[in-house]
């Protein structure tokens, strides 16, 4: 695999990560706002916000093994 699409990877699971942070954080902060209702939530907006995070964790992890798959021991 060559370097550049080595770095090209990682640099997509640091994102995929980020996006899978940020809306695990736009979900605790729903959470706090409703002082820990969470029948309150609005149960649409919580699967998409549950769907996202998931589809960014599913992402990072597929890179992470592509990335272990064609590590340095395989070669260019």
């Amino acid at each position: 695999m060559s370097p550049l699409r080595i770095l090209m990877l990682k640099v997509l699971r640091g994102g995929a990560l980020a996006a899978a942070v940020f809306a695990a954080l736009v979900l605790v902060i729903e959470v706090w706002k409703r002082g820990g209702d969470v029948a309150g939530l609005n149960p649409g907006f919580m699967i998409m916000l549950a769907l996202m995070l998931g589809g960014a964790l599913w992402l990072a992890r597929s890179i992470s093994r592509e990335l272990a798959a064609h590590g340095p021991e395989h070669g260019s």
